[in-house]
């Protein structure tokens, strides 16, 4: 009895760990959700994700001992693709800053265009104000429209996930600004 109660344990914990990042998941709305390392990447049911792919140029991790692998990785979907950049961009966003918080996880929404980000921006904002990209600490979620989508810009909001994770109390925002900066910088050293 109790082996068969373990077997199935070690079934249920294997299942979980083996769960494929870069799986794309349907959700509400149409969104496309793809898991990966670090992030929960939500893609406007519109977009493409080898397009998306396509717009970020991870070439600077070409040859990094951790992430050369990633380049060398054949057959993988476009959407494991995706969420492979994504991670390189978020693990030399850490290193960047030299931070490295603890069960580091941010959500990443991929809108189809600027009047969609607008149109959520307004809603948790409503203050007029327009934004290539923003990052939203209370729902540890990056924004960024298609049109915007690129590795610096980014960089640049994970760089605020990162920072709003690792400190226990948030530094004053120009800080944190000039600290996203920096990642922005520094991403291709």
């Amino acid at each position: 009895m109790k082996k068969n109660i373990l077997a199935v344990i070690f079934v249920l914990i294997l299942s979980v760990e083996t769960s494929a990042a870069g799986e794309i998941q349907e959700a509400a709305g149409g969104w496309k959700i793809i898991e990966s390392r670090f992030t929960t990447i939500h893609v406007d049911k519109d977009l493409d994700c080898g397009v998306l792919g396509g717009r970020l140029d991870v070439s600077f991790a070409m040859y990094d001992p951790v992430e050369k692998n990633l380049f060398y990785e054949r057959g993988l979907t476009e959407s494991e693709i995706l969420a492979n950049k994504i991670d390189i961009i978020a693990r030399k966003a850490m290193r960047v800053l030299d931070m490295k918080p603890e069960d580091f996880h941010v959500n990443i929404r991929i809108y189809g265009n600027e009047e969609k980000l607008w149109k959520t921006y307004d809603k948790l904002f409503d203050d007029g104000k327009r934004f290539k990209a923003f990052y939203v600490h209370k729902y540890a979620t990056v924004y960024i429209p298609y049109e915007n989508l690129g590795e610096s810009i980014l960089a640049h909001e994970i760089g605020h996930a990162v920072i709003d994770s690792y400190f226990g109390v948030l530094p004053p925002e120009k800080i944190r600004e000039l600290l996203a900066c920096y990642v922005d910088v520094h991403l291709k050293d």
